[in-house]
């Protein structure tokens, strides 16, 4: 691993077919670009609470839903909160972002299916040099200039 600098960026994506035409389409959700792994990985966890309770709010958490059976199949919401709230899953997903390894959790839901994720990218040094400076006038205060390069 080098010494360059990183950042990270965070998506989520939904892809599910179209009706009729046989496309599968995909729609971005929500993006997040940081320098910490720590906050690309609490902004990541939070997405998949976020959508899991979106799909299919926790009884306890939501007073309007009701509980119901056991659902025989594994669920994408309840997939989705056991991969966030997981030590394990949290200590492999530092682990290849330690090695600068993108992260991915794809969960199926039916047809659909949902991809959350953290992408380490080389940060770019950005340079930002100033294009106006304050020059003092004589006798009349401050005024803006332009700098030459």
């Amino acid at each position: 691993m080098s010494g360059r600098a990183c950042s990270y960026l965070c998506y989520v994506l939904a892809e599910g077919p179209v009706h009729g035409t046989g496309q599968v389409v995909s729609y971005t959700l929500g993006t997040f670009r940081t320098r910490s792994q720590d906050q690309a990985l609490v902004w990541l966890q939070r997405q998949a609470l976020w959508l899991a309770d979106g799909l299919d709010p926790e009884p306890g958490r939501a007073p309007w839903a009701s509980r119901c059976e056991r659902v025989p199949v594994p669920d994408a919401p309840t997939e989705m909160r056991v991969w966030a709230s997981d030590p394990a899953e949290e200590r492999a997903a530092r682990a290849r972002l330690g090695r600068r390894v993108p992260v991915s959790v794809v969960i199926p839901d039916g047809p659909d299916r949902y991809i959350l994720g953290i992408a380490p990218r080389t940060a770019r040094t950005l340079l930002v040099r100033p294009f106006l400076v304050l020059q003092r006038r004589r006798g009349r205060g401050w005024a803006l200039a332009r700098r030459r390069s």
